[in-house]
């Protein structure tokens, strides 16, 4: 019996490191597919100003509520669409944006933004682009690329974006990694 325990002991001690060895090698979890998307696909950016809701005056008696937010990008980061939609033409479409003029709009336009009807009924307008990869009128699918990260007005480069017909907040929440979270 002595022999058997003697013989046994090499056994259990290989198998004793194996398990030990095993334990200590780092285990890889595959994350879950995304529930949503981002303007700028996956997250290493965070917030900048934002989410904010102002108001912009449109003429003497009417004012348009902006509700948007800032993602903190380099210049030439890509820009996804977020949804599925059309990307519209203010100068030629009376629904693009209401409560301002064709000049105002067809200006807005030509500044490196543009607006995305969305399928979901809610419009979104992207900002201070370096470039525009879309055409007025072009009908994109939610993750297609749209546009590249600019910067405007001396600020850093960043994705200014926004959702008309629906708040920022409840668009991007699940989206934003809780450390860069500002909505309430």
């Amino acid at each position: 019996m002595g022999t058997t325990r003697r013989a046994a002991l090499p056994l259990a001690t290989a198998l004793l490191l194996a398990v030990l060895a095993a334990c200590s090698t780092p285990i890889t979890v595959a994350q879950p597919a995304a529930v949503c998307s981002s303007p700028l696909g996956t997250f290493p950016y965070r917030l900048g100003d934002g989410p904010s809701n102002h108001a912009k005056r449109l003429n003497s008696k009417k004012w348009q509520d902006n509700n948007s937010v800032d993602f903190l990008a380099p210049p030439g980061t890509p820009v996804y669409a977020l949804v599925d939609g059309t990307v519209c033409d203010p100068a030629k479409d009376s629904k693009c944006v209401i409560g301002k003029t064709p000049q105002e709009l067809k200006d807005k336009f030509s500044l490196n933004s543009f607006y995305l009807n969305g399928a979901d009924g809610k419009q979104y307008y992207y900002t201070h682009l370096q470039s525009i990869a879309v055409k007025a009128g072009q009908k994109v699918k939610r993750g297609e690329l749209v546009a590249y990260v600019g910067a405007y007005n001396g600020k850093n480069a960043h994705l200014h974006f926004s959702v008309d017909s629906g708040n920022v907040c409840s668009v991007l929440t699940a989206c934003v990694p809780a450390d860069s979270r500002r909505c309430v």
